[in-house]
């Protein structure tokens, strides 16, 4: 066994041990911070698919991530609250599906819905583009409020069973991450990175531009759609804002926080939002400092996390990561490729 396979199962034993302590003596809001973690990573990384190493800034993930959403919630829900609640076909009505399949039916939902609202786009170029993708969540959510016998409207679906644990949200994200590499180091990952650094090159070079555009879009939705999933069986309540434009610009600011185009970056940057967000809030509350009482200030951690961005984009223009892997950096390569 080499140093490389002996490291990887080491971090795979070490991230268990951590998982099922956490998983033991963990309750309540912080074990299900630890889950949020897990979810909000997948997310992270299928938006880094084709935001990271397309280089196409799409912000239209929010719409697809509804959908894929809702479908996961009317495939779980009991056909007795649908029935009272919602106005639906009477096989959709009463059909209710297990979670595993429930989440590849969200993924490939997510996917035709990227290509149905996205392809049209694609005639558009640069700044066009990224307000026509915003334009698809505006017009998602209120589709989505006003389809009121399909997804409740503004009241939303409730009673959604609570299948996402701890060990379904790091055993994806796992996959998500082998997968993620292995096609980053394919022919089709590789030309996923030429079309980035110079779209008509990589066409001169015989990489097909548009064929692999879509399929980076198809594989990125497949990915967020199944983390959408996830999400509305960790929260338990799917509504018209649960993927906001909010939601959206705090997903591309963890992307260029832990910095686009590598692996580690989305699950830096992810790290770091989420994880502060939440050590932060008690901040916007009020508090007493060396007898000084600070008032409650509303929206103090978005503020915060704004300046954040700030700094980083200014020192860091490319992220935390700059470009490199975590594992890179541990175990730098040899000199003379020794």
């Amino acid at each position: 066994m080499n140093k490389k396979t002996t490291t990887i199962l080491g971090s795979l034993i070490l991230l268990g041990i951590l998982l099922l302590l956490a998983n033991t003596f963990l309750r309540g809001y912080y074990l299900r911070l630890v889950i949020l973690l897990a979810v909000t990573c997948i997310v992270a990384l299928g938006v880094n698919i084709t935001n990271g190493y397309t280089n196409i800034f799409s912000l239209g993930f929010g719409g697809t991530m509804m959908v894929a959403g809702y479908a996961t919630a009317i495939l779980t829900l009991p056909p007795a609250y649908k029935k009272a609640v919602l106005h639906l076909p009477l096989w959709l009505e009463q059909i209710q599906v297990a979670f595993p399949l429930a989440l590849l039916i969200a993924g490939i939902l997510a996917v035709i819905a990227s290509v149905i609202l996205l392809l049209p786009a694609f005639r558009l170029e640069g700044q066009y583009f990224i307000l026509a993708s915003m334009g698809i969540n505006i017009v998602m959510g209120n589709l989505a409020e006003n389809l009121r016998g399909i997804t409740h409207g503004d009241m939303g679906l409730r009673n959604i069973p609570a299948f996402t644990n701890i060990w379904w949200a790091y055993g994806i994200l796992l996959v998500v991450i082998y997968a993620t590499h292995r096609l980053v180091n394919s022919r089709f990952g590789r030309g996923l990175i030429a079309i980035s650094k110079d779209q008509e090159l990589a066409s001169v070079m015989g990489v097909p531009v548009v064929r692999y555009k879509i399929m980076s879009f198809a594989i990125g939705s497949f990915i967020t759609g199944i983390g959408a999933a996830l999400w509305v069986h960790l929260v338990l309540t799917m509504n018209p804002k649960a993927f906001s434009l909010v939601y959206v610009f705090q997903l591309v600011a963890m992307l260029a926080i832990g910095g686009i185009g590598t692996i580690s970056g989305p699950l830096i940057g992810t790290a770091i939002l989420t994880i502060g967000t939440e050590l932060l809030a008690p901040l916007q509350e009020g508090f007493t400092c060396m007898g000084l009482s600070i008032p409650p200030v509303f929206g103090l951690v978005n503020v915060l996390m704004a300046v954040l961005l700030v700094i980083i984009m200014i020192f860091k223009p490319r992220g935390l990561m700059n470009g490199r892997e975590v594992w890179s950096i541990l175990n730098p390569p040899k000199k003379g490729g020794q």
